[in-house]
């Protein structure tokens, strides 16, 4: 079983890249993908693929060939100005073609230092995700805050119940998998 983590956050001390690596530290079955800021900005004309080759972008082909061998993904998201961050969307962009969410399981956590929890990323991401055809329900989304009380200076994971809630997230995204 692999579970690809997404961290929409490129800042270093990002909170969700913090949560996609304390949800790696729970489960070795999870893997991020650390190259989201380097896809290129997404343009129709050089998204050239079929079922059987791409020629699309390397960093683009390398992010398809990652989602197609992984059995789920998780995206972990702030919120900018109520919307996902751009490269986030980017990645997305050079998706909606392609088909590689098509059935997948994914988990949607969204975190932010306000009490909304980026609630509004978080709704903005789980349409965009069914617009791709992955599979989000309710068991699998997660909207965390005051996200900057729930880890200490080093980006350790010093909250239980923001622990319980992600190992709760990762037990359903895993029966979704071997349910399937």
């Amino acid at each position: 079983m692999k579970i690809l983590a997404i961290s929409a956050s490129l800042r270093k001390k990002s909170f969700n890249t913090a949560i996609i690596t304390s949800l790696k530290s729970m489960n070795t079955c999870v893997e991020s993908y650390d190259s989201l800021g380097k896809l290129p900005f997404f343009n129709a004309d050089e998204d050239i693929h079929t079922l059987e080759v791409d020629n699309s972008p390397k960093e683009v082909q390398l992010l398809r060939k990652k989602i197609d061998e992984c059995d789920a993904l998780i995206f972990s998201t702030p919120e900018y100005a109520f919307q996902i961050p751009g490269v986030l969307k980017n990645a997305l962009d050079w998706l909606v073609s392609s088909g590689n969410l098509l059935n997948k399981p994914v988990a949607v956590v969204s975190a932010s230092t306000s009490k909304m929890g980026a609630d509004k990323a978080n709704k903005v991401l789980c349409d965009l995700v069914k617009v791709l055809m992955g599979k989000v329900d309710e068991t699998r989304i997660l909207k965390v805050s005051a996200v900057n009380n729930k880890f200490d200076e080093n980006s350790l994971l010093i909250d239980e119940e923001l622990k319980k809630s992600l190992q709760i997230l990762l037990n359903n995204l895993q029966e979704n998998i071997i349910s399937n």
